[in-house]
């Protein structure tokens, strides 16, 4: 019996080495070569985009590109050089960047792809030295049509590509840092200005006429104070149902935003985790992905999180942490390409594998159970599989193979 235990303890101390090592390999930094994701100021939020088989970031010296689709590819300036960005539009040839300052000169248009611009930043009329555009969004048809939020104004709408802007709201949030606009990209009437009010509680704003009104849905709805409403992300085949991330919650609508739950996930892991980013899977919809960093003010040792759910957010998988010497390790965005997830953050752009992920998380040890014949299979993307052939499954969450 003594024998039985230590091997059983041998074997346990085996597993969590190897899945420690595995997570150290889960993160393939892509080589950006500087930390272009390093942010210009407490509002600065630098963001990127996929564009077909080609990554755009954009970084504290411009707007950089890489080819998804060629190993090893190198990154390349591609416009905007030493101008620091926060994000962008783009038309066409034509691109309206948003980039970091303080006090002005917030948007540049260029029509020749970022090599030449000039400022169309509009008019603030008051409290110019105070004012930030902390983000941008477009319309999810319409490329002429976006959006930016401001300190001083609240949210502006442009409908000629900048234009000309009119405003929205002029409500703002506590934590410009953590303030997020968008269009539900299924219906892109539908608006969204989520953030943390003045005494650090979620809030998140939702107007269902294009932004003549809005309602405010905070936490009478169940948001927990203490937190703050990040950038949200729409189920793919289902648009009444939305998921944004928190600190160390993630909420949950499956009404068009009318009702929300926080899924107190976490168990053991800490509270102390900021979900910035979810995203869920193009290609399995009840799958999906959410990407944040734990601060540890005063000491080295931040780290880069990132959890998954295969029942479309009901319940999470134990996070894969990143961790980094730097500390804070913020997370400025997350985007899919193919079977890879991109995770931006201050030190690196890195890439993780859906399927790897999805494996490493659900077979993390937690206790020892029997399999039996009732036990549920599933596949290494997280679908439930009736008839299981040969191959590699998930059962009890360990993988198996038949």
């Amino acid at each position: 019996m003594k024998t039985m235990t230590i091997w059983r303890l041998a074997f346990a101390m085996l597993a969590v080495f190897t899945t420690l090592a595995a997570q150290a390999q889960l993160f393939h930094p892509l080589g950006l070569g500087f930390n272009g994701g390093e942010r210009q100021g407490n509002s600065s939020q630098p963001r990127m985009h996929v564009e077909g088989d080609k990554l755009y970031v954009c970084t504290s010296q411009g707007l950089y590109a890489k080819d998804l689709s060629a190993d090893n590819s190198a990154w390349q300036l591609v416009g905007f050089e030493g101008v620091p960005l926060q994000d962008y539009a783009r038309r066409g040839n034509d691109i309206l960047a948003l980039r970091y300052n303080e006090g002005g000169s917030f948007l540049l248009l260029s029509h020749d792809g970022g090599q030449t611009y000039e400022e169309v930043t509009p008019e603030i009329p008051i409290k110019k030295e105070y004012e930030r555009f902390p983000s941008m969004a477009s319309h999810p048809t319409d490329k002429n049509t976006l959006m930016v939020s401001s300190n001083c104004r609240g949210i502006l709408l442009s409908t000629d590509f900048g234009q000309t802007w009119e405003c929205l709201t002029e409500f703002i949030y506590a934590n410009p840092a953590a303030t997020f606009i968008g269009f539900h990209p299924a219906r892109p009437n539908i608006i969204y200005n989520s953030g943390e009010g003045m005494i650090f509680e979620g809030h998140i704003k939702i107007s269902y006429d294009s932004g003549q009104t809005w309602n405010d849905h905070g936490n009478s709805l169940g948001f927990p104070g203490d937190n703050c409403v990040h950038q949200p992300t729409f189920h793919p085949t289902n648009p009444d149902r939305w998921l944004a991330g928190g600190e160390g919650c993630v909420f949950l609508t499956d009404d068009n935003g009318q009702t929300w739950s926080c899924q107190n996930y976490w168990g053991d892991e800490t509270r102390s985790a900021y979900w910035y980013f979810s995203i869920f899977d193009n290609e399995h919809p009840d799958t999906v992905y959410m990407a944040g960093c734990l601060w540890r003010s005063g000491q080295n040792g931040g780290c880069i999180k990132l959890m998954c759910s295969t029942d479309g957010g009901r319940s999470w998988y134990p996070s894969q942490v990143m961790t980094s010497d730097r500390e804070f390790d913020r997370v400025n965005d997350l985007q899919q390409y193919g079977d890879r997830l991109l995770i931006y953050s201050e030190s690196d752009v890195y890439s993780v594998s859906k399927a790897e992920l999805i494996a490493q998380s659900t077979t993390a040890i937690r206790s020892v159970v029997s399999d039996t014949k009732e036990s549920p299979a599933y596949d290494l993307q997280g679908c439930k599989v009736v008839n299981p052939k040969h191959g590699i499954y998930i059962i009890n969450k360990r993988k198996v193979v038949k």
